[in-house]
């Protein structure tokens, strides 16, 4: 009997693949921005009532659990976590071909249960089994971890694995109408496929033609060094000939596979993350149409008790649909206020308690908190601290929490958390900073609900979308960004939050003018605009308040963005797709 809540006669709506996927804090199987995507995507298929599944890797030993010393260098340990607490283990395993053996996978399940009760189960593939080898029982340890060939054997576990999984559940290609790739790390969908209608004696362009008709890729790298390229050998020594000689030449380049490609060439419709990110990603690959698919948040997840509460009072339907939140413009501004003050005290005592930094409620409060890159320049903020010091000193006292975990061999990423580190210990005035170790869920909840307004400043062009400021907006923190990502489609300057750098893309300026006058002109709106409303205007400051999420928060949700990849993407890949199954009707899809 298959371990999943449909009859044997249902068709699969969507097999979602992902590297890293975020469901409970406590499973540490995400690193990111990614992860979260995918389980928020995953948790609203559920709401939707879709017949869909998840695949990704176990990752047992985590991505980072982050230590800070007394130099302010991140310690960076494996991140632990129970498996048998939040897992099912299933009653079998599976075999990946790799050149010259066979990798064993246990798989265990996890289900999420959408708020209508139906449910959508996630699969992880787990390699550490006695039968397999020392170094093949790592390959699902670590998120992220190892060299590129570790990589590329877990790319393989991923892509290979979870297309011979759904095999093993029942659910053969004639029975999966889409396959959803989330980035390029499960590529080797698309190559499993064209191989399984090879093999089934389609001539090539049938074979790709068949690939085409199931397989949506979404991108969201915009900087090419984070596109996975693993060299030929490499490839050559991990996938079984007959799979290698079916890579295309189109997936290559410079002798080296690259995992964008390659899910490029299989992929019938190709989404983006925002629409700013749809002519980047176009740009980067020239001959492929991107289709933008703006990346939201589930509002369940990451809406604070208070302003759950709040809503459910003046809007009972913003459960089923936050789109409803636009309604959030007529609750009484001093409810709005004292659920972000409630939620703010929360935040204020767990800094005081986990930081040697002491905040106060009463003063103005930015949050900080994303993985740590250089492209998302966290220190530009901290650029002119006798500047800083004098606004505060002037206009009103300021409070800078900032959170957030390098990848351990990102050296000049730890070098920046080191730097934000010692900024701690010289604010002692007007200025305070704080940074809070080990960045997870649980934290990025407390942090986009409590500070008062959240910040940005990404370079240009290298933010695909980004979500913690869509976070926020859920409990009416308003944004202060660059204009890159997703910023852009929700930026109303003085309504929605404000921009840094105005209406000037100023992609290109060299790094060290376009810096410069991002720090003018962040320092301008915190002088002149944001410190002297939230003191001095508090009815106009809470007015922004809830246009953030009334505009922002009732659109940037995974509510929105599944109902636009059904319209925008899997209708028109598979318009064959059952309405009874989707719950949607084919003439009009976003009902």
């Amino acid at each position: 009997m298959l371990p999943l809540p449909w009859v044997e006669d249902y068709m699969l709506d969507i097999a979602y693949f992902s590297m890293e996927v975020a469901l409970e804090a406590g499973m540490h199987t995400y690193s990111g921005g990614l992860g979260v995507l995918a389980g928020d995507t995953l948790k609203t298929f559920a709401d939707f009532g879709f017949a869909a599944v998840g695949i990704t890797l176990l990752n047992e030993l985590g991505y980072v659990e982050q230590g800070i010393d007394s130099t302010g260098r991140q310690v960076s340990r494996p991140e632990l976590w129970n498996k048998e607490e939040y897992l099912t283990k299933l009653p079998f395993t599976i075999e990946v071909p790799f050149k010259g053996r066979a990798v064993a996978c246990a798989v265990w399940q996890y289900i999420v249960v959408g708020q209508f009760e139906k449910e959508v189960p996630v699969y992880f593939l787990d390699t550490h089994l006695p039968g397999n080898n020392k170094y093949d029982r790592t390959l699902t340890s670590h998120l992220y971890g190892g060299d590129a060939y570790y990589r590329l054997c877990q790319e393989q576990i991923l892509g290979l694995g979870g297309f011979i999984l759904l095999d093993k559940l029942g659910f053969g290609q004639e029975k999966v109408r889409i396959y959803h790739l989330n980035e390029g790390h499960a590529a080797f969908v698309g190559l499993s496929l064209y191989s399984q209608g090879r093999e089934s004696h389609l001539a090539d362009e049938a074979a790709i033609d068949l690939v085409h008709s199931k397989v949506v890729f979404t991108t969201h790298t915009p900087v090419m060094s984070g596109h996975d390229q693993f060299s030929s050998s490499d490839v050559g020594k991990t996938l079984p000939t007959k799979l290698f000689n079916f890579l295309p030449e189109e997936a290559f380049q410079n002798n080296q596979l690259c995992m964008t490609r390659l899910a490029l060439y299989y992929s019938g419709i190709v989404t983006g993350v925002a629409r700013s990110h749809e002519k980047t990603a176009e740009k980067m690959f020239p001959g492929y149409d991107v289709v933008s698919v703006t990346n939201g948040v589930y509002h369940l997840a990451w809406t604070h008790p208070n302003f759950k509460s709040l809503y459910d009072k003046y809007i009972p339907l913003w459960r089923r649909d936050p789109a409803f939140l636009h309604a959030v413009l007529g609750i009484p501004d001093d409810e709005i206020w004292a659920a972000h003050r409630s939620a703010k005290q929360e935040l204020i005592e767990h800094v005081n308690q986990t930081s040697s930094v002491k905040l106060a409620l009463d003063v103005c409060t930015l949050g900080f908190a994303r993985r740590v890159t250089v492209y998302k320049r966290p220190t530009l903020i901290l650029t002119d601290l006798k500047k800083l010091e004098k606004i505060a000193a002037e206009v009103g006292p300021l409070q800078i929490i900032f959170a957030g975990e390098a990848h351990p061999y990102d050296r000049q990423a730890i070098e920046l958390i080191r730097q934000i580190f010692q900024k701690t210990q010289q604010f002692k005035g007007n200025v305070k900073i704080a940074f809070l170790e080990d960045y997870g869920m649980g934290l990025a909840t407390k942090l986009t609900a409590g500070v008062d307004v959240w910040l940005n400043t990404p370079r240009r062009t290298y933010e695909a979308s980004g979500t913690s400021g869509m976070k926020a907006a859920l409990n009416a923190v308003p944004h202060l960004s660059v204009l890159d990502g997703w910023w852009p489609e929700g930026w109303v300057e003085g309504v929605t939050g404000w921009s840094i750098g105005s209406q000037i893309m100023r992609t290109e300026l060299d790094d060290q003018t376009g810096w410069g006058l991002d720090v003018l002109d962040l320092y301008y709106k915190l002088a002149v605009e944001i410190l002297p409303l939230y003191y001095k205007d508090r009815t106009g400051f809470v007015r922004i308040m809830k246009c953030a999420a009334a505009l922002n928060g009732s659109r940037f949700n995974t509510n929105r963005m599944v109902r636009d990849y059904v319209s925008k993407v899997y209708f028109p890949l598979k318009t064959k797709i059952s309405a009874n199954t989707l719950g949607v009707s084919v003439n009009d899809p976003l009902k």
